[in-house]
């Protein structure tokens, strides 16, 4: 039995043997992709580090890649570029993908012959650039006809007009960050309106309103019924919505004067001065104008005026401000705005006394003139205002308080250069602090004034010796007290006193080549670094009442810029002390002594900005950049 089984066993062997090598081989030819040791190119990731587009080609490697049926980027066909057995190429189709900063991920697969076995799938990552014109804001969310409104986003370039509600808005700037237009005059008869602005493109209309509307506002006057005939200064109340918005108050084309204002209220007053018409009652618009360009918010179709004269009623005084904005108090030489009612008649004003012309013509409500610099004293004090009016009458507008020193903010002085080759045309303009003045000059006109003649000479009569006066009182008092800026070769900035050594007026240049002549300036001035706190934080922030309370004692002839502060040294941010020495000490080649004794005029420099130093405080070598200032400085002492 053991032999026929193992008999058995090799007969079946054998017909087993016979079979095999009947059938064809089947030979498996599936296509794979190979991510082991190699990548996609490109191969982009969710970071964005790494971008592929639409249209890009992308490269794979594997094997029996000729066999690839069909590829897809989120179920789309890429078009199949090139492929062997071991490289497909193909493109990323176009993909309904929204246009983004940040790539979006699509599924890719790879299929076998039948385009339908999916043989590899793969997370790609395909960027949408943002091309089409996107808005994500505007500002400011609320104005009237002419207002700036700017329309944030981007590739905004491509905005070809915006519209508020239906009216075409004019466009100032396009940009691809940015689009100004102002408001237009969109027809309107409520105060506040809601407004959607469209902003219009090759692509479409975008509502940038989406989240908000713009708030649209114009004046509008309550109905306003005229009791009887006006007359020559009276004065007319007027109320309504948005009258904050007016200004100007027209009758027919004849301005009135606005005395009060508000949103809800506006008082107007009827000038005096109104030349007589015939017949003398007229009657015509009166009308508030807003915006740009102006528009008309009318208040009567038909307003009466008699234009006959009467007589200047007694002004009454209200205010007396500073007329310059950035200014809080009363100085010498400031221009002064009183404000009142009946000031068309004023003639003049006396402060302290000391009468000051007006400048200007005096309104119904107001009148200006500048501080007389003969007001006395060092400190801030009380003084008497006298308003002198229809020849001879004087109005007691009670006490102001002047500050009796001048104040210029906002001086910007540039640097003198030891080197005509570094000195830009810019530090031409501006090279001579005038202290008298409170004001920069040129060379050109420290020339022609000329400041100091004795300087230009070339061979100073007054002053020959440093910080030594040798000519006469007259002479020395005759020159403006003057001051600059400049650096040497080793680029050491220094505020110069001009009579300290013969090498400093030829650091600035008439024409850019021509130096200004090689001798010593004429004022005798004196530097110190402001130590004592509260003088410095007085005169840095605009509060000194006090020019001489504090001051230090001077003895720098050209004290330094650096990169900290010594009492030495000055930085931004720093006040020195300037001080102009009196004849006798100038001619005796002192210094000034305790408690300003020698010295005739004082003040304080206060450097709000430099920008022509490197980070140690030295002058940058093209000498460019500037110093702005802020003086004070008295009347002779």
């Amino acid at each position: 039995m053991k032999s026929i089984k193992l008999g058995l066993g090799i007969l079946l062997i054998a017909l087993l043997g016979i079979s095999c090598k009947n059938e064809a081989p089947v030979t498996i030819n599936t296509p794979a992709i190979n991510t082991t040791n190699k990548t996609l190119v490109p191969n982009p990731n969710e970071s964005g580090t790494v971008r592929a587009y639409i249209g890009d080609e992308v490269t794979a490697e594997g094997f029996n890649l000729d066999k690839v049926g069909a590829v897809r980027f989120d179920g789309v066909d890429a078009e199949i570029v090139s492929q062997t057995i071991k490289k497909i190429v193909f493109k990323i189709p176009v993909l309904d993908l929204p246009q983004a900063d940040e790539p979006s991920k699509v599924l890719l697969e790879v299929f076998d012959a039948d385009k339908e076995t999916v043989v590899f799938k793969y997370d790609y990552y395909v960027t949408v650039p943002v091309t089409d014109a996107l808005v994500s804001g505007f500002t400011p969310k609320s104005g009237t006809v002419g207002t700036a409104v700017t329309i944030s986003g981007r590739n905004l370039s491509q905005i070809t007009a915006v519209r508020f509600g239906e009216t075409d808005a004019t466009i100032a700037e396009c940009a691809d960050g940015a689009v100004k237009v102002t408001v237009p005059a969109v027809p309107a008869t409520q105060a506040t309106s809601n407004l959607d602005i469209t902003a219009v493109w090759s692509g479409g209309d975008i509502d940038v309103t989406a989240d908000e509307p713009f708030v649209f506002n114009i004046p509008v006057f309550a109905a306003y019924t005229q009791t009887g005939d006006a007359r020559l200064g009276d004065e007319i109340a007027l109320t309504g919505e948005n009258l904050d918005l007016v200004d100007g108050i027209l009758w027919g084309d004849i301005a009135l004067l606005i005395s009060e204002q508000s949103a809800t209220a506006l008082t107007v007053k009827i000038p005096s001065g109104i030349e007589v018409m015939d017949p003398a009652l007229q009657t015509k618009k009166l009308y508030g104008t807003y915006g740009t360009p102006a528009q008309e918010a009318v208040i009567a179709e038909s307003f009466r005026i008699d234009t006959t004269p009467v007589g200047p009623a007694a002004p009454v005084f209200t205010s007396a401000a500073p007329a310059e904005e950035g200014y809080t108090a009363l100085y010498l030489g400031r221009e002064v705005v009183v404000k009142g009612q009946n000031f068309a008649s004023i003639e003049k004003f006396k402060v302290d006394g000391v009468e000051a012309a007006l400048k200007g013509d005096a309104t119904d409500i107001e009148a200006r003139f500048v501080m007389p610099n003969t007001i006395t004293g060092t400190a801030a004090r009380e003084v008497d205002l006298i308003a002198v009016w229809n020849g001879g009458n004087e109005l007691d507008c009670g006490k102001i308080k002047v500050y009796p020193f001048y104040y210029t903010k906002g001086l910007r002085l540039r640097i003198g250069s030891n080197s005509k080759s570094t000195y830009p045309a810019a530090n031409r303009e501006e090279s001579f602090l005038l202290l008298d003045e409170g004001r920069v000059v040129s060379v050109q006109d420290w020339w022609d004034t000329p400041v100091d003649p004795f300087a230009k000479s070339g061979s100073n009569t007054v002053t020959s010796t440093a910080n030594k006066v040798t000519g006469s009182e007259t002479d020395y008092y005759s020159v403006r007290p003057y001051t600059f800026a400049g650096s040497n070769s080793s680029n050491k900035l220094t505020f110069y006193n001009p009579a300290n050594t013969a090498n400093q007026l030829k650091t600035h240049y008439l024409d850019g080549t021509t130096a200004l002549p090689t001798t010593f300036g004429t004022p005798v001035i004196f530097f110190a670094v402001v130590t004592d706190a509260t003088l410095k934080g007085a005169a840095a922030g605009g509060t000194l009442t006090d020019i001489v309370t504090g001051q230090p004692k001077a003895s720098a002839g050209a004290p330094a810029c650096g990169a900290s502060e010594t009492s030495s040294v000055w930085v931004k941010g720093s006040v020195l002390t300037v001080q102009y020495v009196d004849y006798s000490t100038a001619s005796a080649g002192n210094k000034p002594g305790d408690a300003l004794a020698g010295v005739r005029k004082v003040g304080l420099m206060h450097i709000a900005d430099i920008t022509c130093v490197d980070t140690n405080g030295a002058a940058v070598p093209s000498r460019e950049g500037y110093i702005d200032i802020d003086l004070y400085w008295s009347n002779v002492l």
